[in-house]
């Protein structure tokens, strides 16, 4: 039984990202987020980049952990046109386990864990996770999300992104080596 509900669940997290990712009407650009070390995100700051890839990911999932380091290699190759942060979706009370988590790996960059009901609203496309979401500065998801551990991140990542790119008109990216 509680394998066919974990399957139920990624189906739904499927068809929401197939039905929502490639026709642009996720909103996400209307927020307000505290992140991780105690500052501050919202839509605006992601206005200010050419893209914002968004890691949905939690203290409690085994891949999300897993994958960590290759997301902070990832994150620290991006050009500055190009951001990426992540969600961890059970940081309230957890702080100290995400903060641990996101060291060992690496990871220097942003990580939101709460905000207003806009950015509650935003969680909901993580009912399976890890998850990774593409938007545009204008708030607009762009493309399919990508579902699941990566096993090759960076080739999936700079695909995904690159496509995202083209359908805004900009130039692709390479990584820094």
């Amino acid at each position: 039984m509680k394998n066919k509900r974990i399957f139920l669940a990624i189906l739904s997290v499927l068809l929401i990202v197939a039905l929502t990712g490639c026709s642009g009407s996720g909103e996400f650009g209307s927020f307000t987020a505290s992140t991780l070390d105690g500052g501050s995100f919202s839509g605006k700051d992601m206005g200010k980049k050419d893209l914002t890839v968004i890691n949905f990911w939690g203290t409690f999932c085994s891949p999300c952990i897993a994958e960590m380091p290759d997301l902070a290699a990832f994150e620290k190759a991006l050009p500055d046109n190009v951001q990426l942060i992540t969600v961890c979706v059970d940081a309230e009370g957890n702080e100290e386990t995400a903060k641990e988590i996101l060291n060992y790996a690496g990871y220097e960059g942003i990580t939101l864990v709460d905000g207003d009901d806009s950015f509650k609203e935003m969680l909901k496309v993580a009912q399976a996770i890890p998850i990774t979401i593409f938007i545009g500065p204008d708030g607009e998801q762009i493309g399919e999300g990508i579902l699941g551990m990566q096993q090759d991140l960076e080739g999936a990542y700079l695909s995904a992104i690159n496509s995202a790119l083209k359908k805004l008109g900009k130039a692709e990216i390479s990584l820094e080596k």
